[in-house]
């Protein structure tokens, strides 16, 4: 199990100070902003905007947001300059350093997306308290407010009708907070993040530190074990991972953030 991160804050500030190049990797939903009932609802407080500011004024910090949202979406909830991005689970990267990427064989997933969500749709217009959220490339089943006794046969029907349409088998499952998301198979944030860094090997003591709180960063915390800091993010719900230390929640992580962008600009 990871260990408390403030318990070691004095050993973790000096491999920050001993890099020349920090790469702040972040999940933005329940990591940078506490979970709402829908995604839609999300509003980035003002905290995490000076934060994100601040470290990217550092001129050996580069920071980089990792969502499951699309880069569409995510750009409009962090009007902040020269930020990177990787959307969609790692399918698009998009940064102001050049590295721009978009998984092409994930293409093939928009009709199949359509089929899907018309099926699930005519399913859920009498449930209340579960929507379907149509990505593009993935289709995510949303079920925080459904009622107990209604979340599991609901699960089950979504990954059957995903399964009865996905003939040729490109999609996968992957669980988050209340929500089982279909994706395409084959990458995940812990591939992107290898691809983004890979631009940068030329680059002498990298330090990459990824923050998030999802089953989905678990990709990333494994990329990153032996050649990084790796932070969960726990709610108070602490589980397995792969992940080296531990914060409660958003506020512990604008905490962190404020502090190694002071410990780094004294420098």
């Amino acid at each position: 199990m990871p260990d408390f991160l403030f318990n070691h804050s004095d050993e973790i500030y000096k491999k920050i100070l001993k890099s020349d190049v920090i790469f702040i990797f972040l999940d933005y939903d329940g990591t940078l902003v506490s979970f709402k009932d829908s995604p839609a609802k999300v509003i980035t407080p003002e905290r995490i905007k000076k934060v994100l500011r601040l470290l990217i004024q550092i001129q050996k910090i580069k920071v980089i947001i990792v969502t499951g949202r699309t880069l569409e979406d995510i750009k409009k909830l962090l009007h902040v300059k020269r930020l990177s991005f990787i959307a969609l689970h790692g399918l698009y990267i998009d940064s102001p350093e050049g590295v721009q990427f978009q998984r092409k064989t994930a293409q093939k997933t928009r009709s199949l997306i359509t089929v899907i969500k018309k099926n699930m749709h005519s399913i859920l217009k009498e449930e209340k308290g579960a929507y379907l959220e149509d990505k593009g490339l993935t289709v995510v089943f949303h079920y925080r407010l459904l009622p107990k006794n209604r979340i599991r046969i609901l699960r089950e029907t979504f990954k059957t009708i995903v399964r009865d349409y996905d003939k040729k088998k490109i999609l996968e499952f992957i669980n988050g907070a209340k929500v089982i998301e279909a994706r395409p198979k084959g990458w995940n944030k812990g591939n992107a993040i290898e691809l983004f860094l890979s631009h940068f090997a030329n680059t002498k003591k990298i330090l990459p530190i990824y923050i998030g709180d999802d089953i989905t960063d678990e990709d990333a915390f494994r990329t990153l074990a032996k050649k990084g800091i790796t932070i969960h993010v726990t709610h108070e719900k602490k589980r397995k991972t792969a992940a080296h230390y531990w914060v409660k929640n958003p506020e512990e992580v604008a905490f962190f953030l404020e502090s190694l962008a002071q410990k780094v600009k004294q420098v």
